[in-house]
């Protein structure tokens, strides 16, 4: 998803605003990302993507999704990375979506799983070029990774950026680029209250084939 123009005519208009939300959670994710974009919201659709090791140790970091269905939302990532090192360790996950302007937040629960490669193939080509470089610099430096911190020495992302873009790598996709889709099981809808009314929250959880909701605290 491109990030917009910032417009700023939008900003913070949607807050404290009461709607009913549709029966499948993910329809309404979708709706919130294309109305932070309308707003002018750089990168709308920003994820904080936590996993844990085999051993418990939490780690969270950024993604921007690419795709959001009715069965979950992907991403795309190098490996060995730690992110998808946990996955492979520990498939279940967290993440959040998070609107401040516009007085919203999404969090979820569920599992997470590297998809065939044949799917990372077709989003390849539209992925911006820089982020495709670095998939090039990624893949070019994963055998000279120090450790389990992933190290490198100082200076060789960028010498390797430089060296994909000068030799025009980023037409085929390197063997280290992948597809991570997150399946929720679980997933709740925060909207800020203003002055006069309070905040909600409505809950998700998935139920064999289908979704029920209800309220919870905030």
């Amino acid at each position: 998803m491109r990030s917009p123009r910032r417009t700023g005519s939008g900003r913070g208009r949607i807050r404290g605003v009461r709607e009913d939300l549709e029966r499948n959670p993910l329809d309404v994710v979708r709706r919130w990302v294309a109305e932070a974009e309308a707003a002018g919201l750089p990168a709308p659709s920003t994820l904080t993507f936590a996993t844990a090791d085999a051993d418990g140790v939490p780690h969270a970091r950024t993604v921007l999704v690419t795709a959001i269905d009715d069965v979950g939302l992907r991403f795309h990532s190098s490996r060995p990375t730690t992110k998808t090192r946990d996955v492979a360790e520990n498939p279940r996950v967290s993440a959040v979506f998070h609107w401040p302007a516009l007085g919203r937040q999404v969090t979820l629960q569920g599992v997470a799983e590297e998809l065939d490669p044949e799917v990372a193939r077709a989003a390849y080509p539209t992925r911006p070029r820089q982020l495709r470089l670095i998939a090039w610099a990624y893949d070019v430096l994963t055998p000279t990774l120090a450790g389990p911190d992933f190290a490198v020495e100082p200076g060789a992302v960028e010498r390797e950026f430089d060296a994909a873009a000068a030799a025009d790598l980023d037409a085929a996709m390197p063997r280290s680029w992948t597809t991570i889709a997150v399946t929720p099981a679980r997933m709740d809808f925060w909207r800020a209250g203003t002055e006069t009314t309070p905040p909600a929250k409505t809950r998700f959880v998935r139920d064999g084939g289908a979704w029920r909701s209800f309220p919870v605290l905030p």
